[in-house]
């Protein structure tokens, strides 16, 4: 379904939905919302998937493909736009959930290894995931998350949306228009077409990653601060600004995301951007392409004395899903950015090239039966300019293709499920490089198989009475 305007539009009318339908302050304001949401974290473990479920009464299934995070449904979108907020009137405990995540990690050849590690066929418990996941108060809603990562022994404040929410009229037809608050661009997207929340979010730290990634692509996630507005416009056309500023350094390093003094730092604001088109073909065929975009002025290793490098990443992006049957469900997601690099300071302060670009081009397809048995295959491929000083390979090109194959199983999360507010998925990915670094040879030696399990539960799930 589009949204708005599909029979989806049942969704804005629930008992707990909405009615149917100058830098420095930038950061202070996004900063102090954002702190406001830790202090929830530390003062309320918090919540996930099944928080949701608890707030709505609704199944994992009703929201995601294959039961589980975090590919959306048509609801699951809706539910993102208005909020986080919707609900059945029937739950007053607070949406907060857990996540325990494992894995075996098996690479071609050993590597270096973490503490306390082996060089190769590793078990562990991966993460603990602390969020809370839903309705704050009123019409404010909010995903936001705390982790620990146990291999490398640190926690960290890592994902937070802050969202409200509100629905007008604009040329005769219905807007949901709002404003939110979050701690990476493109964090409070729809789709899982954009960086953020792609299929290829399942890694192990103990399995090789390429050396480089866009600025877009996760270098700025913790890091920034953004307060913003977006509108969906008769369930069909989206946008979306952003206006984001880095967070202070001591903050950071408090906050479990290591700064030093070193690091390159993001001068004044960082404007992201965001449009997308989506059209439901008779509640069968789903279909959205869009674009994306950020701008940023770099001090590298924050030397300020060489003016600034300017980083920009526009992106394209294209969603198809089969919508038609209660038990087959496809999914397609492609994306597509480019990164221009103006090298102004760091053609000075390390010698780089004065210009340098990146393209990223990822495509995946899903396949969930029942809900249960999901099947995936990602393909990847990045291209570059060289510069040995700039990239840090060995032969100074980015250049990496590869692909992922997984299967995953989720028993629960459907409405025959025992609980709602409890689910569990395992899954097997294998991670295959042709290219790694700008090299052939030897790019297989970086090929990793994992297994993963993760256990997800609302602790006070179990009190809702339904």
């Amino acid at each position: 379904m589009s949204g708005l305007g599909s029979k989806n539009a049942a969704f804005a009318a629930g008992p707990r939905a909405p009615r149917r339908w100058g830098a420095l302050r930038i950061r202070s304001l996004a900063a102090g919302l954002l702190l406001l949401a830790g202090l929830m974290l530390w003062a309320a473990p918090a919540a996930a998937l099944p928080s949701f479920a608890q707030q709505t009464g609704e199944p994992c299934s009703q929201c995601h493909v294959g039961a589980y995070g975090p590919q959306l449904k048509p609801y699951g979108r809706d539910f993102k736009l208005f909020g986080y907020v919707n609900g059945d009137t029937k739950n007053t405990a607070p949406p907060i959930a857990a996540i325990v995540a494992s894995s075996f990690t098996e690479t071609a050849v050993d590597r270096p290894p973490p503490p306390h590690y082996s060089a190769n066929n590793n078990f562990a418990v991966t993460s603990v995931l602390l969020a809370y996941a839903g309705k704050i108060a009123g019409g404010v809603g909010t995903f936001a998350e705390m982790t620990y990562d146990s291999v490398r022994d640190k926690y960290a404040v890592s994902r937070v949306d802050v969202r409200r929410a509100f629905i007008g009229e604009v040329a005769g037809k219905d807007v949901v228009y709002g404003v939110d608050v979050n701690n990476r661009p493109g964090l409070d997207d729809l789709w899982n077409s954009t960086p953020v929340f792609e299929f290829s979010t399942f890694t192990s730290q103990f399995a090789a990653s390429p050396a480089n990634a866009t600025l877009i692509d996760g270098k700025l996630s913790g890091r920034v601060a953004g307060v913003g507005g977006f509108a969906m416009w008769d369930g069909q056309l989206f946008t979306e600004f952003q206006a984001y500023g880095q967070l202070d350094r001591n903050l950071l390093n408090r906050a479990g995301m290591p700064t030093p003094a070193t690091a390159d730092r993001y001068d004044g604001t960082i404007p992201y951007w965001r449009v997308a088109l989506q059209h439901d073909f008779s509640d069968t065929h789903y279909v959205e392409v869009g674009t994306y975009g950020l701008r940023a002025k770099r001090f590298p290793g924050d030397v300020q004395t060489a003016g600034a490098d300017t980083i920009t990443d526009t992106g394209l992006d294209a969603t198809y899903q089969y919508t038609g049957s209660k038990r087959h469900f496809l999914a397609t997601h492609a994306t597509w950015i480019h990164e221009f690099d103006r090298l102004d300071a760091a053609h000075v302060v390390a010698r780089t090239a004065s210009r340098d670009h990146m393209d990223v081009l990822r495509a995946d397809a899903i396949y969930s039966f029942d809900n249960t048995w999901t099947p995936a295959v990602e393909l990847f491929h990045t291209t570059g300019s060289s510069d040995a000083r700039f990239f840090k390979t060995p032969n100074g090109s980015p250049n990496t293709d590869g692909y992922v194959l997984e299967l995953a199983f989720t028993p629960w999360g459907k409405k025959d499920s025992p609980v709602r507010w409890a689910n569990f998925r395992l899954n097997a990915r294998y991670v295959g490089y042709t290219r790694f670094n700008g090299k052939t040879t030897g790019a297989s030696d970086n090929n990793t198989f994992l297994v993963g399990a993760t256990a997800a539960f609302a602790p006070f799930g179990a009190l809702v009475k339904r």
